[in-house]
């Protein structure tokens, strides 16, 4: 009994130093990760209440200004988080601060549970037919990568009855023409089933509410990603992209310092939203694993350069976000460098491209232009979401561009000028400009928290923790 007796004590003293050691862990956490996770928290609760009160349109005012008020935080905590040294006014609060570790731990690893399981049910449906997507651009950039594999041009002919029937699904985009031309309600389920379902019935006539070439709205490496899947006959394009978001995961979790890496991936697995449209509402995982590596490849020329030219040639979205690297580059290492990885990223979107551009060329061109072209109904988290319900006014499709355009403008002018205090910022701010789109759908930011993240882990890697700077955690084995 009393050899018993003393074995437990020895576990129990091992098991308190170990939890101590923990706590010390946990409280000696940089601020930058801690504000990393309140961006986390504001951005999960912009997705719930959109999600909950299919927000900005069924929510009303306040609802819409909650939604675009979390957003908005969710972007100066992710900002924030990224600076080299955080801002004296929170360094004086440290002893304050450090505390809120532990509600960000345990909301996140609820929220991670959820991510995991978000992932492996994905993964697991997405190699079982019937093929059911969130939205309308994944079934035509799988059909559209079939159409390739048969020696078809998808930016040439009218393909959306042949892609619904193919899927047997009724998703389109529908345009602010007769019966929908009013921008501040947007069609009910049943009035968008209406109209397709005529034109599926006489294809020969196209309502005014229907665009067949918005089946190919984007650039060629939007369907070319995809050929290897539809080849292989697998049923949905979702599975590649669920396999890329792990390997995201891992390779930002290995970007930050060995010693935060714990933390770094418990913030990146509270992307339970973001999951979910990568699992089926979205391909913008695409772009932004391409954006994150080239990030990750900042010192090599070629490498870095090549991939963002390769997510340009994805999707639209990571035409923003190319200034803003190539803006660190010049700041890191000179206009001349600059101009060589431009040069190499526009060759690479030109390489991807020139197979359309050749073969039709203003077919081509004007699928890349249709995101602004079309008369699309406003909706989103954004500005727009206010002026849906009567915050702000709704003004023309033009001004929001114009908010856009400035926004942009604004957010290149503050990061050549702040570069030093916040070098990777240029991750983050990209996707800022949507705020003031015509079109700001919250599937364009649930995907916020992985550069978030990436941005802090990049930043810790050259910033001076209290860690890092003499201070161990003893354990029983050792030091942390």
């Amino acid at each position: 009994m009393p050899a018993i007796s003393r074995a437990w004590s020895a576990a129990q003293k091992r098991l308190t130093q170990r939890v101590a050691s923990l706590h010390r862990y946990l409280l000696l956490a940089p601020l930058q990760l801690i504000l990393a996770g309140g961006g986390c928290i504001a951005l999960a609760a912009s997705s719930d209440l959109a999600n909950t009160f299919n927000a900005p349109r069924g929510g009303g005012p306040i609802i819409a200004f909650l939604l675009f008020t979390t957003l908005v935080l969710a972007f100066l905590l992710f900002i924030l988080a990224c600076r080299r040294v955080v801002p004296r006014w929170l360094q004086r609060r440290r002893h304050l601060l450090r505390w809120l570790i532990y509600p960000v731990l345990i909301w996140s690893l609820f929220t991670a549970y959820q991510t995991s399981g978000i992932i492996l049910r994905g993964i697991a449906s997405s190699l079982a037919p019937p093929v059911r997507y969130g939205s309308d651009d994944m079934y035509y950039n799988q059909y559209n990568a079939w159409l390739v594999l048969h020696g078809q041009n998808p930016y040439v002919g009218q393909h959306l009855v042949d892609v619904l029937d193919f899927f047997a699904t009724t998703a389109y985009t529908p345009l602010a023409r007769g019966r929908f031309v009013d921008p501040r309600r947007y069609p009910s389920q049943g009035e968008l089933d209406a109209v397709i379902r005529a034109y599926l019935k006489n294809p020969r006539v196209v309502p005014s509410e229907v665009d067949p070439a918005t089946t190919h709205s984007y650039p060629a490496g939007a369907f070319l990603v995809n050929i290897p899947v539809v080849a292989l006959g697998l049923p949905s394009i979702a599975v590649t992209q669920l396999l890329l978001l792990l390997v995201l995961l891992v390779l930002i979790c290995r970007a930050a310092p060995p010693l935060w890496q714990p933390l770094v991936l418990v913030l990146l697995l509270t992307l339970a939203d973001g999951s979910r449209q990568v699992a089926g509402g979205d391909f913008e995982i695409w772009p932004l694993a391409l954006l994150a590596v080239a990030w990750l490849t900042r010192e090599h020329r070629w490498a870095s350069a090549l991939l963002v030219g390769g997510a340009c040639a994805i999707k639209q979205t990571a035409w923003i976000a190319a200034p803003f690297y190539l803006v660190w580059v010049w700041r890191r290492y000179g206009a001349v460098e600059m101009w060589r990885r431009a040069g190499l990223a526009t060759a690479t979107f030109i390489v991807v491209n020139l197979p359309w551009i050749i073969a039709s060329p203003r077919a081509w061109l004007g699928s890349q232009l249709l995101p602004v072209s079309l008369p699309l109904l406003p909706d989103g988290s954004g500005v727009v979401g206010l002026s849906l319900t009567g915050v702000l006014p709704l003004l023309p499709s033009w001004v929001y561009a114009l908010l856009e355009l400035a926004l942009l403008v604004a957010g290149l002018w503050w990061y050549q000028r702040n570069w030093e205090r916040y070098p990777f910022a240029g991750l983050v701010l990209p996707l800022l400009p949507l705020l003031g789109a015509w079109r700001s759908s919250e599937r364009y930011f649930v995907l916020l928290p992985l550069l978030g993240v990436l941005s802090v882990a990049l930043t810790l890697r050259i910033s001076k923790t209290p860690v890092e700077t003499g201070v161990v955690l003893e354990t029983s084995t050792g030091v942390i």
